[in-house]
């Protein structure tokens, strides 16, 4: 052991430059790799702050389950979010989406990392952030409107990232306003009596809060639609540009299906068509023999059915349409800045005669029933620094194994050289 120990450190020494270089080359190269492929992955810290969370039960009481996220309808919603629908699959997304708990010396884990990799799928002009975030909303808002109880206060910190659009704020202000609303509506129901020390009732709360909603909403909405405003005017219309194909897809499928089925009724035998009597109740509950025609009716209805729905997405291509002529005229480009300028401002006095208006709703409520809003989920972008990226720490000590390795074999074989040259 002694003697290979001797050639093993007359084979560091002899090529101890080697090493150093091709070690440093290795971990520069390694390290930018890994780098570059952080890019591809994003985390967020996905944080539920309610009474029973610590008890694995949601707010209703029911057991929780944080692996809803994989749900079709929340991948689905998250896709639409982000603009990508008929462009990303929920097989992509699920294929590439993880929920682990996070380390905490409690039992039960209230924290969780949301990791997203992006893998080969192209989220077009959506990060991978982006992507990860549309779908944890789209999971918050599956669990509010699933598993919350009546009293929830909603986490205003998640609209308040700037690279939501503005048509994603106002979503979400309109979905939090709805759960305020539900819950002022449950305490004025169950509590028409209270008037709190200043004489403000559950439903002076609703009335303010529903205001909101009639002049602030609606006016920056107005805004944007007759403007054309956006905060992001290239990433924005490509994920209108992304819609426009997928319902431009959808109505041509429609039109077709339409199409198929009036071809059908105007090539049915007539004999099949031929009017019949059926036993029916009329208003007074008496029996009559009812004529109606067989097997015509229910194409007749599914053609009527392919024919709305076709007409229905018209009109949404037609909204978008005007919506991206609007974006793109003369009067929006000059006006840009000076519109964006406005609708910031406005959703800025909204934030903050809203917050006003949830601080005296939790004075209320804490004078009622000593009851504390919660904020029930809240969300936080896992944010790496260079070493953290580039996994400086496990490539040093790779590289540190590999020349060991190395050394090793090269050692191995100087020993033996030396026998047999003694030999």
């Amino acid at each position: 052991m002694r003697e290979f120990l001797t050639h093993l450190l007359f084979v560091v020494r002899k090529h101890l430059l080697k090493f150093i270089v091709f070690s440093i080359l290795l971990i520069a190269i390694a390290c930018l790799v890994f780098y570059v492929l952080s890019f591809r992955t994003s985390t967020a810290i996905l944080t539920f702050k309610y009474p029973n969370a610590s008890d694995g039960l949601y707010p209703n009481g029911t057991y929780f389950n944080a692996y809803n996220i994989f749900t079709s309808d929340v991948l689905e919603k998250g896709i639409r979010k982000a603009g990508l629908e008929g462009y990303v699959f929920q097989e992509d997304i699920a294929e590439n989406l993880t929920i682990r708990p996070r380390s905490t010396p409690d039992l039960i884990t209230t924290q969780f990392n949301v990791s997203l990799n992006q893998r080969d799928n192209d989220f077009g002009a959506v990060t991978v952030e982006g992507m990860l975030l549309s779908i944890i909303y789209s999971y918050i808002d599956h669990f509010h409107e699933t598993y919350s109880s009546d009293q929830l206060a909603l986490d205003l910190e998640l609209l308040d990232k700037g690279y939501l659009e503005y048509t994603d704020i106002i979503d979400y202000y309109s979905i939090y306003l709805n759960q305020l609303q539900k819950y002022l509506s449950a305490q004025q129901v169950n509590n028409k009596d209270y008037v709190s020390s200043d004489g403000i009732s559950f439903q002076d709360l609703l009335n303010i809060v529903e205001q909101f909603r009639l002049t602030f909403l609606k006016e920056v909405d107005a805004i944007i639609s007759e403007r054309g405003v956006t905060n992001d005017k290239e990433a924005f219309l490509n994920r209108v540009e992304y819609r426009l194909w997928n319902l431009t897809n959808s109505y041509n499928y429609n039109r077709q299906m339409q199409q198929l089925y009036n071809d059908i009724i105007r090539d049915y035998e007539a004999r099949l068509t031929g009017v019949v009597f059926i036993p029916s109740l009329d208003s007074d509950r008496q029996f009559y023999m009812s004529k109606t025609k067989v097997g015509i009716d229910l194409y007749t209805l599914a053609s009527t059915e392919y024919e709305e729905k076709a007409e229905e997405i018209q009109r949404e291509i037609n909204g978008l349409n005007q919506y991206v002529q609007k974006i793109n005229s003369e009067e929006s480009i000059l006006l840009e800045a000076e519109n964006k300028a406005r609708v910031d401002a406005l959703l800025e006095q909204f934030r903050s005669q809203l917050n006003s208006t949830m601080d005296e709703i939790k004075r209320v409520e804490k004078e009622f029933s000593q009851y504390k809003n919660h904020s029930y989920v809240t969300v936080k972008i896992s944010e790496l620094g260079l070493i953290d990226r580039s996994n400086a720490k496990l490539v040093i000590v790779a590289v540190a194994v590999l020349d060991l390795a190395v050394a090793i074999v090269l050692a191995i074989r100087h020993q033996s050289k030396k026998e047999k040259e003694s030999t």
